[in-house]
């Protein structure tokens, strides 16, 4: 099979393919049968037979979309497709997935089961590509070229805002919307950066049992990264990377590359790491999560196939929401702190709490497995001084002129377990700058059951890739140390000697977002990495 980027070879078939889809609906005019042309119109409306706003109308449905036109008027009407009968056996579809208006052309060659369900599909040309489902999606059935009054298929997105005209992707399979080599579907992502691409059908083939569902056997370019302006944009980019940059626009064009992923190679394509990606399955939607989350995956820019990725896929794979008794016991340690301090505190000389109260702590939250020692000294009994600096740091306490005191906050949370636990999820990760990452790192280790300093190599790996550098090296120990603030959190939420479960059960439960419907922006004016040393 040819490989060419201008070529989509159709080995044995001619003519209009037998499994045709078909298209059913209002006709596109104000006549029954096709569309009339915005000129036989203007010739109506000097005759008196179409009105102006008829004329109007029919000249919005002419104008396309992706070319900065409106689409049809819903006075038109939309057509709706019908879908074909679904194949009485599974088979192998060889398809070619192309980011359309690409140049140099960006596609990528995918066997895929042609029982999967568009929702199935759209998780994977979000692997195969290199997207991280960031942003919203459709799919458009064809089945030759694209037609913008096509019903497209509706998302869960779409319910949740009301619309109901038309079928749910998940419950179309591929093989109901494509049949016939050359047939095409289609599909948007990202309706601001609008890409748009297209699917087609290359070769039938039988289904060898113990395949993958979706493999990748062939592609070309590397996917652009997110929210860089659609092809314009990235096409003003590669300009830029090439040297062609136009002075006026200089400095302009200078922080656009500046926050391109580090070490970004619009010509790279590695075979090997987008399996690897389709293997591991489509990042999950992560308007559910953090919003840091997605701020370091835009960084790192391995298009879904780093470190990161894997970590996140792996970390956010279960769910966030915890009953309301584990909220009670994981909040019980920040409660009981926010009880002992009361009305106040007087520290000692020295800024401590005293050493009767340190007592009292560790022997009501039962300190003593976790730490030898006499537990009367707040310096010296580790658990007792992490707990009050994370409680102030998190601002449930004040430390001022001698004196620890509750906040208002802190006196509104301390009877509320899960307000209480909502407070702490917007706090985290502690710290600025690296100290966010490092926390929010070892946090998604958390979550994936994995403990940070074990796995220090594979966090400086990652913390590399989003531009972190200290050149007296030891990144992976930077990584351990800047997250302790925030890991001290979790671990006064879980217990030090708790096992791994219940501690990736809390973990999430930070990493969850508390308004599962928060849309995601990603931020642009992300502070650039620094040296760590």
């Amino acid at each position: 099979m040819q490989d060419a980027d201008n070529v989509i070879p159709f080995p044995g078939v001619s003519g209009q393919p037998a499994r045709s889809p078909r298209l059913e609906g209002p006709p596109a005019g104000p006549d029954a049968g096709s569309a009339p042309s915005a000129a036989d119109l203007i010739a109506r409306v000097l005759s008196g037979d179409v009105s102006a706003m008829e004329l109007l109308a029919a000249m919005r449905s002419a104008m396309r979309p992706d070319l900065g036109g409106i689409g049809p008027d819903p006075d038109f009407g939309r057509v709706r497709p019908t879908l074909l009968a679904p194949r009485s056996e599974r088979v192998c579809y060889v398809v070619r997935l192309d980011l359309d208006n690409a140049r140099p052309p960006i596609w990528r060659r995918l066997r895929l089961a042609s029982d999967l369900k568009l929702s199935q599909v759209h998780g994977v040309i979000q692997s195969a590509m290199g997207w991280t489902d960031m942003h919203l999606h459709h799919f458009q059935m064809g089945p030759d070229a694209k037609d913008f009054r096509v019903v497209p298929f509706l998302t869960p997105f779409d319910l949740e805002e009301g619309e109901t005209d038309g079928t749910l992707e998940a419950e179309v399979r591929l093989d109901e919307v494509i049949g016939e080599p050359r047939q095409r579907l289609f599909y948007t992502y990202d309706f601001g950066d609008s890409w748009h691409h297209t699917l087609t059908l290359e070769k039938v083939e039988p289904w060898i049992e113990g395949d993958p569902v979706a493999v990748c056997v062939a592609g070309r370019r590397a996917c652009p990264p997110e929210d860089v302006g659609g092809i314009p944009g990235y096409e003003e980019i590669l300009a830029a990377l090439a040297g062609r940059i136009d002075p006026d626009e200089a400095e302009w064009m200078a922080e656009r590359l500046a926050w391109l992923p580090v070490g970004f190679d619009p010509a790279a394509f590695a075979l090997d790491e987008v399996n690897r990606a389709l293997e591991e399955g489509p990042m999950p939607d992560l308007q559910e999560w953090h919003p840091s989350i997605s701020d370091l995956i835009v960084r790192d820019g391995s298009l879904g196939t780093s470190g990161l990725t894997a970590l996140v896929k792996e970390a956010l794979r279960g769910g966030g929401d915890v009953d309301g008794a584990v909220v009670e016991s994981a909040t019980l340690r920040y409660r009981v702190l926010l009880r002992t301090i009361g009305r106040g505190l007087d520290l000692t000389a020295a800024g401590y709490l005293p050493p009767a109260v340190v007592d009292r702590l560790c022997r009501e939250l039962d300190l003593g497995a976790e730490w030898v020692g006499k537990g009367n000294r707040e310096h010296l009994t580790l658990p007792v001084l992490t707990l009050r600096e994370s409680a102030t740091a998190l601002g449930l306490v004040r430390k001022a002129k001698g004196r620890l005191t509750v906040t208002k906050a802190g006196l509104a949370l301390v009877d509320d377990p899960r307000r209480l636990l909502d407070h702490l999820r917007d706090r985290l990760p502690l710290g600025r700058d690296f100290e966010r990452d490092a926390g929010l790192l070892g946090l998604l280790f958390a979550a994936a059951g994995k403990d940070l300093w074990q796995s220090r190599a594979e966090a400086a790996a990652i913390a590399s890739s989003l531009g972190w550098i200290s050149s007296g090296g030891g990144l992976d120990r930077a990584v351990s140390y800047s997250a302790r603030p925030t890991l001290d959190v979790l671990s006064h939420l879980t217990g030090r000697r708790e096992s791994q479960a219940p501690r990736a059960v809390i973990a999430r439960a930070l990493l969850r977002s508390k308004q599962v419907d928060l849309p995601l922006q990603p931020r642009t004016d992300l502070p650039r990495p620094v040296d760590l040393t």
